[in-house]
């Protein structure tokens, strides 16, 4: 197939993608609206601020004087948040303040020319950058060009138009508030959560079911995708501390949902320990199936050597259920005496069980490297559930400090669930 071949059978796919989508949005409008509804109300509330900054500067300010950029200034402010709405609002004022005193500074001392407008941009430029203003930066010197091809008696108009339509998007976002994202927040991380217990439980399967090259590079690239949800999941917080600023749904609820944040953003750092150790055990695996760091090279030794590690199968699962659980730990953000009992009885099993895959493993003689390979292994599961462990680890806050109750988990977890895990076993 030749590219061009190759770059219509592309068009060809995704155009019969956004048809697909188009077709099932018009039969099922409420199941695509459905996960879409948070950007569809950004959009509307954006919609109804501009028609508000409109008409405001139409009645205030007349129609002769340009009330489009009331509109603009609406179009602008409005954010996903309340914080950052209200803080690009502050600089946008502040911007077209500048430019506008900047104009009527030129004005005043040499006129409008080509040598006047080259240095106001310049020097606005500067300026905007100089008091952090960020994206309206640019307000400045677009408020200089204005004010300088119109003239001074634009300037309060440039102004109020800017307070209007900041006004507008500013009143809007605050009346109709939107979501502090902290349940985003919460199921991002337990999402992190259940694709580390899915690299676990793979792990496992693998060591329990015979293993390869092609195998252990398949776990490493699993591993390197749940460190970029973690990456997800650590914005997502980040957003949610923004979004509770400010915001009157805060004031509304009886609970405060900042107090999710800390243990969610302990549970991502625990999150992060454990995936390095996961990709330090995995790495190590993927050593001696390659035959490097003076592991063994011939096939009969590798092949040998790896059967020995099937012992280590049943603590990554063991691991991989704790993290199942972890996980809906994240996800309802609040501490409950059923999960944390569930969790110490899955992390009892995985000590149980690490301490017989060591015995099985100190049995085995393949030399020092393979021996310097167990004890890299033994100590960074070991380590893993030390992490997780709520009472005797390091994260102890990643769990709420009061118990509450918790609404039964309306999602099942990605990895295999606890009680079926021992039943079957």
């Amino acid at each position: 197939m030749t590219k061009g071949e190759r770059r219509a059978e592309r068009w060809r796919a995704a155009a019969a993608t956004s048809l697909n989508a188009t077709v099932q949005a018009v039969r099922h409008p409420l199941r695509w609206v459905r996960p879409h509804r948070e950007a569809l109300a950004q959009t509307a509330k954006v919609a109804v601020a501009c028609a508000l900054a409109w008409e405001a500067a139409v009645l205030l300010l007349g129609e002769d004087e340009q009330p489009v950029l009331a509109p603009l200034a609406a179009l602008l402010t409005v954010q996903l948040t309340v914080l950052r709405t209200v803080s690009q609002g502050l600089r946008q004022i502040g911007g077209v303040v500048l430019g506008a005193l900047a104009a009527l500074g030129m004005l005043r001392l040499a006129g409008a020319n080509f040598a006047t407008i080259g240095l106001a941009v310049g020097v606005c430029l500067a300026m905007g950058r100089l008091l952090r203003l960020g994206s309206q930066a640019a307000e400045v010197p677009v408020t200089v060009l204005l004010v300088l091809s119109t003239g001074a008696p634009y300037a309060p108009v440039r102004i109020g138009d800017t307070l209007l339509g900041v006004a507008s998007g500013i009143l809007v976002n605050v009346l109709v508030a939107p979501p502090t994202y902290v349940s985003h927040a919460a199921r991002r991380s337990a999402g992190a959560a259940h694709h580390l217990a899915a690299v676990a439980h793979h792990t496992a399967e693998g060591l329990r079911d015979g293993w390869d090259e092609k195998a252990s590079d398949g776990w490493l690239r699993r591993v390197e995708v749940a460190a970029r949800e973690l990456d997800h999941a650590r914005r997502t917080v980040a957003q949610a501390q923004e979004g509770i600023r400010l915001n009157p749904r805060r004031l509304r609820r009886g609970a405060d949902p900042a107090t999710a944040l800390g243990p969610l953003q302990e549970g991502l750092t625990c999150l992060g320990h454990v995936g390095d150790q996961l990709g330090s055990v995995l790495r190590g695996l993927d050593d001696l199936a390659r035959g490097e760091r003076r592991l063994p090279h011939e096939a009969d030794a590798r092949t040998a050597a790896r059967g020995h590690l099937e012992p280590i199968g049943e603590v990554l699962q063991a691991i991989g259920d704790a993290l199942d659980v972890f996980a809906r730990i994240q996800r309802d953000h609040v501490r409950d005496s059923g999960h944390t009992d569930e969790l110490m009885a899955v992390l009892d099993r995985g000590q149980d069980r690490h301490t017989g895959a060591a015995d099985a493993l100190r049995r085995t003689d393949h030399g020092p490297a393979v021996q310097t390979l167990h004890g890299s292994i033994m100590d960074e599961t070991q380590q893993i559930l030390h992490e997780l462990d709520p009472r005797r680890g390091p994260h102890p806050s990643a769990l709420h400090p009061q118990p509450h109750h918790v609404v039964a988990p309306r999602e099942e977890p990605m990895g295999l669930d606890v009680s079926t895990a021992s039943a079957s076993r």
